[in-house]
């Protein structure tokens, strides 16, 4: 059976086997996540849920906002390096040292205003909730710290290393959840402090493991010159991107932001777990996403460009048949797992896969923009798809609800 699947693995293209090994792992961060998904929703119940999900929205467009493009730009520039493994060391060292400074710069801001930010976001009567504010906001600052090292094991192709990586997040996530809920101990606080910032550094330490040993930062291999001219080039390609990313994670967190202010907390907690599912759906593009970005940067000719549309379209349109097959499994999915409480984030969560399978669809089309140079196509599209979102939700919310 073994030879079988490893004869199988080398007929297929290095795209589909670099995806196939991220989905391995990704089936088994589903699995993993349903069960922390299920447990913080079971013990936060559907009003102190909505509190949870719109703190994790926050979070989540503060940590687009202080990433400022580079991730992505710097898996490019590495990926696209032709000049050996020390220049793209050197690369990804000035890139990491940019990460980590502007985003703790960045963060800084909604740390010293947690208090308004709380008072205006959080339908909560805890006495701190500043503090749930401060705890979101340091772990964004723990997830830049893993996603940097996770970098270099993405842009150098190491997907069965990143896939570990992640898997790892997902399982430490899982069991933590576990041991909360068994002890009564699962509320917002430690769902924020030990599933948040503390599953995000023990990551951050194994992917830092996981990287070849010549990789290793060294002090003495940055300077400043290589420090400005790494901050040029990230930030002259990765503005569009930062800029189209902030629409992007707008288009994502608008709905629960825009539903927590015109809704009550519940109505926000039924909607949150109805994205968070289609989310873990979602697990399923980002891993190609993940695979294709460094394949699309290095393309150079006409016929590669037709040879990427090709494939990719086919491996597109056969991941979105598979996740049609959850429509129907929704109903018993939910119910059984998460109670009847939560019903009504049945049909909410169809809805929501509908757009996870045409983001599938799209994703090696809109990925051209990187060997093209033309990231400011990424940044129009998703700002018209934010402006759409806004303006709808804004007029249909207060008749229809979620």
């Amino acid at each position: 059976m073994f030879v079988a699947l490893r004869h199988l693995a080398d007929r297929l293209d290095p795209v589909t086997r670099g995806w196939a090994v991220m989905t391995g792992g990704t089936a088994a961060r589903l699995a993993l996540g349903l069960v922390s998904s299920v447990l913080i929703a079971r013990a936060l119940g559907p009003e102190q849920f909505g509190v949870f999900a719109v703190l994790a929205a926050v979070a989540g467009i503060v940590g687009v906002v202080a990433d400022l493009g580079l991730s992505t730009t710097a898996v490019k520039r590495i990926a696209s390096t032709a000049a050996g493994d020390d220049v793209a060391k050197r690369r990804w060292q000035a890139y990491v040292t940019l990460r980590v400074a502007t985003c703790s710069l960045i963060v800084l801001i909604p740390i010293l205003l947690a208090q308004p930010i709380a008072t205006r976001l959080l339908h909560v009567d805890a006495p701190d909730s500043a503090g749930l504010v401060r705890l979101a906001m340091l772990g964004v600052l723990a997830t830049a710290v893993s996603g940097a090292f996770n970098v270099a094991i993405q842009a150098t192709r190491r997907f069965g290393r990143l896939s570990l990586a992640l898997l790892f997040n997902s399982a430490l996530t899982a069991v933590l959840a576990v041991v909360l809920a068994w002890a009564g101990a699962l509320s917002l606080v430690t769902a924020l402090l030990v599933l948040g910032i503390g599953t995000s550094l023990a990551t951050a330490a194994l992917s830092y493991g996981l990287l070849p040993p010549r990789w290793r930062l060294e002090r003495a291999a940055l300077d400043r010159t290589l420090l400005r001219s790494e901050g040029h080039m990230l930030l002259s390609f990765g503005r569009w991107l930062w800029i189209g990313s902030i629409f992007a994670v707008l288009t994502a967190q608008l709905d629960v932001l825009l539903l927590n202010r015109l809704t009550a907390a519940a109505v926000v907690g039924l909607y949150a777990l109805a994205l968070n599912l289609a989310s873990k759906a979602d697990v399923v593009n980002q891993s190609l996403r993940v695979v294709l970005v460094p394949e699309a940067s290095a393309l150079g000719g006409v016929g590669s460009y037709r040879n990427y549309l090709r494939s990719g379209l086919a491996r597109s349109g056969l991941i979105s048949l598979a996740l049609l097959v959850l429509i129907p499994l929704a109903q018993p999915l939910i119910t059984s797992l998460y109670g009847a409480e939560y019903s009504a984030a049945v049909p909410l969560f169809q809805v929501l896969l509908l757009v996870v399978i045409f983001d599938v669809l799209t994703m090696p089309v809109l990925l051209l923009v990187f060997p093209l140079n033309r990231p400011r196509l990424i940044a129009a599209a998703d700002a018209l798809r934010a402006a759409t979102l806004a303006i709808v939700a804004i007029a249909l919310i207060p008749s229809l609800g979620a």
